[in-house]
């Protein structure tokens, strides 16, 4: 909860999960984990991918994520904690202490359509920072 000078701010557990969805969506390489869908699902089906905690202003989150084969996971799984810490911090004003990416499984190209317009770990420089 945010305090404001005249009452307070309250941000819910749900939209921050949003938050980490909708980032992790925009991502490249990354496939639903339900077989069938062509990227990371949003809306309320992407609950059973994304953890988060919210203690005070301290946000942990956790994300299960399928990679597409080829793509170099441990970039991939950085540019998502980078993503989601980043969004959160920056919409919510809430510290994020720890984004923990689960691989769930890797998944063959043409098994899942590729969506233009995401972000691609290819073109994301690794700065060793998250």
């Amino acid at each position: 909860m945010v305090d404001a000078d005249k009452g307070s701010v309250g941000i819910s557990k749900d939209v921050v999960t949003a938050i980490a969805g909708i980032a992790v969506s925009e991502i490249g390489g990354i496939a639903n984990l339900r077989p069938g869908d062509s990227v990371f699902r949003r809306g309320e089906g992407m609950k059973r991918y994304v953890d988060t905690t919210v203690d005070g202003d301290i946000v942990t989150v956790t994300v299960r994520i399928t990679v597409v084969y080829g793509v170099p996971i441990r970039k991939v799984a950085k540019l998502v904690q980078a993503r989601i810490k980043a969004e959160i911090e920056r919409m919510t004003g809430l510290r994020v202490s720890a984004v923990n990416v689960d691989v769930q499984r890797v998944v063959k190209g043409e098994d899942q359509g590729e969506e233009t317009g995401r972000e691609s770990a290819d073109e994301w420089e690794d700065t060793g920072e998250i």
